[in-house]
């Protein structure tokens, strides 16, 4: 990481494990602001834990996560959402089935927006003009990423893709700086898989975004990304320009040949 280069997201040592069992064996690793970094490796290479150190949802054994300059280990996700602006994606797609499109977006504004629930829920001519407010960038996003024609539908209504989608709409809400997505394009057809494509190229382009995508769809992951890092129990094997590291001869025999 040069002077010139901010560091969007940082891991110091990072280390995980559960028991005997070692999932994250201390990473170093700097994500450059504004860029599209790619993460891959077999089954149990330790990704998701990764993702899980840096948004609190579980806390390192050892080392230091960072989000630019603050040290956020240990923070609970929310903390880490509302306060550094660093959201992360789960392989299901978690959108609240019972509500529609644009309800889902504009709660998922609110729960970044506002520190309680009484803030959240609070009625009065403020609490009106936030919805609104909410509710307008909610549609902008919605024809973002081709769902305005499904703007009332209920997200159980919607197909896995698509849900898929919202969950990345959803995540626009608090215009964030950082987003992890895990496996975005799992179980997706290719039409959706583009438009997905086109919106992360489309948001880190234009807003800036650092993106840290896991993903098993190689050809598209390496076409995306800036940067391609390789897991393998638990450490960084490859890392580089994706199209060296695919070609790597100990990524080949850890990863792509298994």
């Amino acid at each position: 990481m040069t002077a010139e280069t901010q560091a969007a997201l940082s891991l110091r040592g990072v280390r995980k494990s559960f028991g005997p069992v070692i999932a994250v064996a201390g990473i170093d690793l700097d994500i450059a602001a504004g860029k599209i970094c790619g993460l891959i490796g077999p089954n149990g290479s330790g990704k998701s834990t990764l993702f899980d150190c840096c948004t609190g949802l579980v806390r390192p054994t050892a080392g230091q996560v960072l989000a630019g300059t603050t040290d956020i280990t240990g923070w609970e996700m929310a903390r880490i959402a509302r306060e550094e602006r660093l959201l992360r994606s789960f392989q299901k797609a978690v959108v609240f089935r019972a509500l529609t499109a644009e309800e889902n977006l504009i709660l998922a504004g609110q729960m970044t927006a506002f520190r309680s629930l009484a803030a959240t829920f609070s009625l009065g001519p403020l609490a009106h003009r936030r919805v609104q407010a909410l509710r307008a960038r909610a549609g902008e996003l919605l024809e973002r990423v081709g769902l305005a024609h499904m703007r009332h539908s209920k997200a159980g209504e919607m197909s896995f893709g698509q849900q898929k989608l919202l969950q990345f709409a959803s995540m626009l809400m608090p215009e964030p700086r950082t987003i992890l997505l895990d496996e975005p394009f799992a179980g997706i057809n290719p039409v959706l898989i583009e438009r997905i494509v086109e919106n992360i190229r489309a948001v880190n382009r234009e807003q800036g975004v650092t993106f840290v995508i896991v993903e098993h769809n190689i050809d598209v992951l390496s076409d995306l990304s800036h940067r391609l890092v390789v897991l393998s129990r638990g450490s960084i094997l490859a890392d580089g320009n994706p199209e060296d590291v695919i070609r790597d001869p100990r990524v080949v025999e850890a990863y792509l040949a298994g």
